[in-house]
This record gives C-alpha cells, sequence and structure tokens, in this order.
C-alpha cells in the first residue's frame, strides 16, 4: 500500500495494489474508488480530504499501531 496526499489538489491518494483500473466509482461525494475487471479495488482518492478528514496538515498517517509518513507531491 502506497499513501500520498496533493496539497496543491488537497487529495488524499492510496494507491491498495497494482492493477489496470476498469472502472472509477463515486463511493460518497468526492470519494472515488479505482476498480480492476473482477471488481477488487486498486485506488482510493479522496478531494478535498483536509475538510473530510480534518484540517491538518498532512505529515503521517496512523495504520494500525505504525506511523507512516505521507510523501507530498506536486
Amino acid at each position: 500500500m502506497k499513501i500520498s496526499y496533493d496539497k496543491d489538489v488537497d487529495a488524499l491518494n492510496v494507491s491498495l495494489r497494482a492493477g489496470v483500473v476498469a472502472k472509477t466509482v463515486e463511493i460518497a461525494p468526492e470519494v472515488l474508488v479505482d476498480l480492476d475487471k473482477k471488481g477488487n479495488p486498486l485506488y482510493l482518492e479522496i478531494i478535498g480530504a483536509s475538510e473530510k478528514i480534518g484540517k491538518k496538515n498532512f505529515r503521517k498517517v496512523v495504520v494500525g499501531k505504525k506511523s507512516i509518513p505521507l510523501p507530498s507531491f506536486a
């Protein structure tokens, strides 16, 4: 899994697994999931992340007990 945050467009991106995107589904307003042809999730994108998750500087995310730094790009 790879997680990144694009501060220019305020989007949190989660790459779950490699694959070819066959379909993109909006599961909530501005929350998109890319699926492969078998319906397996490949990528998750949250647009307007600071509004949805909280107004903070995205420097890290905590998964279980592990703190993972988020690379900013763009």
